[in-house]
């Protein structure tokens, strides 16, 4: 037993080994940059709904209005997905990172000094479109540098710059608006973004090293195994954005929180999300089931978390508050790194940027239908009791159909 507890240290280790790996750095600077690339792009895409109540206040939006609004950006990210991931399996993710870091840069700044809710809106589109760059040549450049070595951990690791970028935009931005405005906010902003992207662009590498034979894979094949990640995926999307648009309203009108201890509690849910985004990671690695046991743990997490969100008496204290977020972040941030990682475990190398883009553009089908739905009923009812009940509907459903085809495998796995 000893023995084998050694060997299966040996090879978590060996995940992070610098023999063999095919950059110029090693794989812990490699997964650093990674990070430091999601987060200066999520720093921005998910600030846009940190920033929401203040674009409401300009605007004068209601709740779907704002809900429109903070989807925006993803919308345009769904566009971009699909084009981002026949590119990247095609040219490379550095290549394409070279390519598209300055026009990013360039539509955050003409962001920043939109005059009317149409332009804002449309450069939000816009920007989201080249956003689509940053998570489709990242996760492939793990699938690349990581090619014959456990994947969930790595893949963990870097999508933790979603949440990072999260948190940092929920604790700085609400300050930074205050200070330099929108304009000059969306200015920094697009310096942070272009350095960023660079950064990660010089150490990916330039090929992919595989010694696998080229396969193929025929579209009805492709949308075959990757129809229950991606529904279960859109099903999912609904906690990480809806938590991130409607927390900080909830929060100031129930609880009586100003808007920057709003944000401290948002932060919470965001840093529980990196957490459970590396420790489900791992974990799925290892475990009977894989991507998807896990992916069924993150949804009860979630789901159980937003029937105690809406289940809350007004004006709670904040520790209260930033525990149970920071739960509920575990489950509605985790889920992202796995779904991804199942998509693209499931076809050819050779095809996994296309699966991994192609199921995060119909992830933000969902990112883009959850919010204004959360939005309306909230309106339509008057409460925001009634957006969490129907967010925690949409988890649950979630968790049943994870746990449905797990018996399913085990009923038809043979004797």
């Amino acid at each position: 037993m000893r023995e084998v507890n050694k060997s299966a240290k040996r090879s978590r280790n060996s995940i992070f080994r610098r023999e063999g790996f095919p950059t110029a750095v090693g794989p812990i600077p490699f997964l650093f940059l990674g990070v430091v690339c999601q987060s200066s792009m999520s720093l921005i895409q998910q600030g846009v709904a940190v920033l929401g109540i203040v674009f409401a206040r300009q605007y004068h939006l209601s709740l779907a209005g704002l809900g429109i609004l903070a989807v925006a950006p993803s919308l345009g990210m769904m566009v971009g997905l699909i084009p981002v991931g026949w590119l990247v399996d095609r040219i490379g993710p550095r290549m394409l990172l070279f390519l598209v870091a300055g026009p990013m840069a360039v539509l955050v700044w003409i962001a920043g000094h939109a005059t009317t809710f149409g332009s804002l809106f449309a450069s939000f589109f816009a920007m989201g479109v080249t956003f689509a760059s940053v998570p489709g040549a990242g996760t492939k450049a793990v699938f690349i540098a990581f090619a014959g070595r456990d994947r969930g951990l790595p893949m963990g690791i870097r999508q933790t710059g979603v949440p990072i970028g999260s948190a940092l935009s929920a604790l700085l931005l609400p300050h930074w608006v205050n200070h330099w405005g929108v304009a000059g906010l969306f200015s920094r902003l697009a310096v942070i973004v272009f350095v960023g992207s660079l950064l990660f662009a010089v150490v990916i590498p330039g090929t992919s090293p595989s010694d696998t034979k080229r396969r193929s894979i025929s579209l009805k094949q492709f949308w075959r195994v990757l129809a229950f990640p991606t529904v279960i995926s859109m099903l999912l999307v609904a906690s990480q954005y809806d938590m991130l648009t409607f927390t900080i309203p909830d929060l100031v009108r129930n609880h009586g929180l100003s808007l920057s201890l709003a944000g401290i509690v948002l932060a919470s849910a965001q840093i529980g999300g990196g957490f459970g985004r590396i420790g489900f990671g791992s974990i799925s690695d290892h475990i009977r089931g894989g991507r998807p046991r896990a992916l069924g743990w993150t949804a009860f997490i979630a789901g159980a978390s937003t029937l105690g969100v809406a289940a809350l008496p007004q004006h709670m204290p904040i520790d209260v508050l930033i525990g149970l977020w920071f739960i509920f972040g575990i489950g509605a941030v985790g889920w992202n790194a796995l779904a991804l990682t199942w998509a693209g475990e499931s076809v050819p190398a050779e095809n996994s940027g296309l699966a991994m883009t192609t199921v995060t553009s119909l992830i933000y089908v969902g990112a883009v239908l959850h919010p204004p739905i959360f939005g309306l009923i909230a309106d339509q009812t008057g409460s925001l009791t009634y957006g969490w009940l129907w967010l925690g509907g949409c988890l649950w459903l979630a968790f049943v159909l994870l746990w449905l085809r797990q018996i399913r495998l085990q009923h038809t796995k043979p004797v």
